[in-house]
C-alpha cells in the first residue's frame, strides 16, 4: 500500500510541475516512417509554449517516393507536457492535418483534411537541445496512416 501511495504522490508532483515554459520557442527536424506510403521521410517543426503546460506545434513532413507514390502532410498539433524527471517529459498530442498523396509523375493526387492523435516523449540534452520520439495516427479519409518519428529541436 505504501508503494502505491508513493507512486501516486510522484505522479501528482509530476503533473503539478509539468511545464512548457510559456512563450518558449523551438525549431527542429524529424526522421519519419509513414505506414500508408511505407516509406521514410523528413520533417521540419516549430514549437511554441502557449501556456505553462500546453505547447503548440506546426510541422511539415515529406515522405520519399515508394512504389510510384509521394506523400506529404502539414500538421497543427497541441502537446500537454508532463515532467517525468527533471530532464524527461511525456505528452499526449491532438491536432489537425492536411495530407497529400500523389503519383510520382504528378498526374493524379488526392488531398484530405483529418485529425492527429498520439503521444511522445522528449529528453533535454542540455539547456538548448531536446531529442524526442513520437507516434501519431492521422485519421484521414482513405489515407489514414501511423507515423513514427525521431527528432531533435533547438530552443531559443
Amino acid at each position: 500500500m505504501k508503494k502505491y501511495l508513493a507512486l501516486v504522490i510522484v505522479v501528482l508532483i509530476g503533473v503539478a510541475t509539468a511545464s512548457a515554459q510559456k512563450g518558449e520557442m523551438a525549431v527542429g527536424g524529424n526522421l519519419l516512417y509513414g505506414t500508408e506510403i511505407n516509406s521514410v521521410g523528413l520533417g521540419a517543426k516549430f514549437q511554441y509554449g502557449i501556456l505553462d503546460h500546453l505547447r503548440g506545434e506546426a510541422s511539415f513532413n515529406y515522405y520519399f517516393k515508394n512504389k510510384g507514390f509521394r506523400m506529404w502532410d502539414l500538421n497543427a498539433n497541441a502537446h500537454y507536457l508532463f515532467d517525468i524527471t527533471e530532464k524527461f517529459r511525456a505528452y499526449p498530442l491532438a491536432g489537425l492535418t492536411v495530407v497529400n498523396k500523389s503519383y510520382a509523375d504528378g498526374d493524379d493526387s488526392i488531398s484530405r483534411f483529418g485529425l492527429n492523435l498520439g503521444g511522445g516523449c522528449e529528453y533535454n540534452v542540455n539547456e538548448n537541445w531536446r531529442v524526442n520520439a513520437e507516434f501519431k495516427y492521422s485519421i484521414v479519409s482513405t489515407i489514414d496512416q501511423a507515423v513514427f518519428s525521431l527528432g531533435a529541436v533547438y530552443k531559443f
